[in-house]
């Protein structure tokens, strides 16, 4: 009996110093965690973050692709060059004239609306000649689409570029599987790059040859054609990232005041409303206006609630 109490005073003793080692780790880990200036003070979590967004910008390498027109380059292109155009790794116009103020790409495409498609054909293809060992990842948006470069790097940082997949706001109807909102933008992976250009877009049976049609309809169905696989952007909350209008529009509308709008039939996730419509890491906005471009600009990367640290309310990855 004596021998029994004795084995079980150790084992406590053992238990105990184990649940103390364990939690000397776990501390030190903690502090290791906390940046401090030069002087020993805390730094502010927002800090922390933007040097988190700094490392993201060096390892996921992207080349932004906006489509834009000559009559636009001085208003909608510029402002996107001046905003968010500088944090995407590259970025090129996507045009049918030069302009020594923007860096561009010019299609030899008719400059017509109807023609977009042949644009972005000719857009992607410059891409994966020009860009092709020098990216991971190409998005492509319009002159009046904003985004938030950071939150789009968080994003693919957990994907792999080599698997042949692409993002975007998603739309169920017709092409079978779905495909992307040109407006709100889309992402290809450098492998979803690859093959839109090696196979897809050579075979006239698997990618439209013409020019006409609409751009993401197409490019959908070219990248479907060689097994690019539409991935879910939604956040944890299944709050969309990708936003195919302006912030203020996603808020304010609602289905039940706006039956029979087209959006309602096209998205294959259910819409949240209210302040729940858009995820604290949301993406892109489209229909932005050259003076909306600068409000959100302030608004996201100037304005601080004081008191009050960054760190998202939902806190939802």
């Amino acid at each position: 009996m004596w021998a029994l109490n004795c084995n079980l005073d150790k084992l406590i003793i053992l238990s105990s110093f184990l649940l103390v080692f364990i939690l000397c780790i776990f501390l030190m880990q903690e502090e290791s965690l906390i940046s401090t200036d030069e002087e020993g003070n805390i730094l502010p979590n927002f800090l922390q973050s933007e040097a988190n967004a700094t490392e993201l910008a060096e390892k996921i390498r992207i080349l932004c692709l906006v489509m834009t027109h000559p009559n636009n380059h001085k208003t909608k292109a510029y402002q996107v060059y001046k905003t968010w155009g500088r944090r995407c790794t590259y970025v090129e116009f996507l045009t049918t004239e030069a302009d020594p103020e923007i860096p561009t790409i010019v299609s030899p495409t008719e400059e017509h609306y109807s023609k977009i498609w042949g644009k972005t054909k000719f857009g992607f293809k410059t891409a994966y000649e020009k860009y092709y060992d020098k990216v991971d990842w190409v998005m492509k948006a319009d002159d009046d689409t904003y985004v938030i470069v950071e939150n789009l790097r968080y994003l693919l940082s957990s994907f792999n570029h080599s698997d042949p997949i692409w993002f975007g706001c998603e739309f169920k109807v017709i092409v079978k599987d779905g495909y992307m909102s040109g407006g709100a933008g889309y992402v290809l992976s450098k492998e979803a790059l690859r093959r839109f250009n090696e196979i897809s877009l050579p075979n006239a049976t698997l990618c439209k040859q013409e020019d006409t049609g609409a751009e993401d309809v197409n490019m959908g169905k070219c990248l479907k054609s060689v097994g690019v696989v539409s991935t879910d952007s939604r956040d944890n909350f299944g709050r969309f990232r990708f936003l195919p209008f302006t912030p203020g529009n996603h808020i304010g509308q609602r289905e039940w005041n706006s039956q029979g709008f087209w959006y309602w039939s096209y998205i294959k996730y259910p819409d949240n409303t209210g302040m729940h419509c858009c995820s604290d890491l949301a993406i892109s906005f489209h229909y932005v206006s050259p003076e909306m471009m600068v409000l959100l600009e302030y608004l996201i990367y100037h304005l601080r609630p004081y008191g009050l640290d960054s760190e998202t309310i939902d806190d939802a990855p």
